[in-house]
């Protein structure tokens, strides 16, 4: 598996990145060496650190986020959700192949295979898509006071989503057919 650890203002000591890439490493059994991983590695000024996981591999990508004020902590708190997403998929794929990929001996992180609820649609909205620009969708954004609020931009004729970034200002994704 290809890591790669980035450093945005923390200076990891060689000790921790050994650390990181040998628990990552395990993760190779699951995913192949053609997987590749990329660790982000931050510090933000109230002291707090913050440590972001990607990994991807044929047909699948995982990602973990957590931040605490021990870096050391948020590897097995990261490293464990990645764990599970992991398991998650392969259930599903065992279930079409009617194979266990996953023995119970083989986790890192659990005692046991995890189970899993199927997830289901509990409610469907439809409304219709109004063109507008996207400072008059951020505006329907605080109105309708949710996360993220799709609509048609007009200037670009796609259909846009404008959500809330967790650092107070807002993202907009694009869509392309």
């Amino acid at each position: 598996m290809k890591i790669d650890i980035l450093e945005r203002g923390y200076n990891a000591k060689p000790k921790l990145k050994d650390l990181i890439e040998k628990k990552l490493e395990k993760f190779e059994k699951y995913l192949g060496k053609d997987a590749s991983c990329k660790v982000v590695l931050s510090a933000r000024k109230d002291v707090s650190y913050k440590m972001e996981v990607s990994i991807q591999s044929k047909g699948l990508f995982v990602r973990s986020e957590v931040e605490s004020d021990n870096m050391y902590a948020n590897i097995d708190t990261c490293l464990s959700k990645i764990e599970r997403q992991i398991v998650k998929h392969q259930d599903k794929l065992s279930q079409f192949k009617k194979v266990n990929l996953i023995d119970a001996a083989d986790l890192l992180f659990f005692d046991e295979l995890p189970t899993f609820k199927k997830p289901k649609i509990t409610k469907r909205k439809s409304y219709e898509l109004y063109p507008m620009s996207e400072q008059e969708a951020i505006e329907q954004l605080d109105l309708v006071d949710h996360d993220f609020y799709v609509f048609l931009n007009e200037a670009t004729q796609k259909v846009c989503v404008v959500y809330h970034r967790a650092d107070g200002d807002y993202g907009l994704i694009e869509t392309n057919l």
